[in-house]
């Protein structure tokens, strides 16, 4: 018997073979999200961008 590698999440098997995991997640979407949520935290911690600097008002600079 030939078997594949099993998929886990959180010591919970979700699938096995990325087929049928890319299907779990298909159907679990709140799981989905909360992975992919996890793994941007992880890589991008800081992903929104600075708010640029607003730019000075010519009026009270000249005043």
């Amino acid at each position: 018997d030939k078997s594949g590698a099993w998929y886990s999440y959180q010591g919970d098997r979700i699938g096995q073979g990325k087929e049928n995991v890319r299907q779990f997640l298909k159907d679990n979407p709140d799981m989905a999200n909360d992975i992919d949520r996890r793994i941007r935290a992880e890589l991008m911690p800081d992903s929104e961008p600075a708010a640029p600097a607003a730019p000075a008002d010519k009026e009270a600079v000249s005043e």
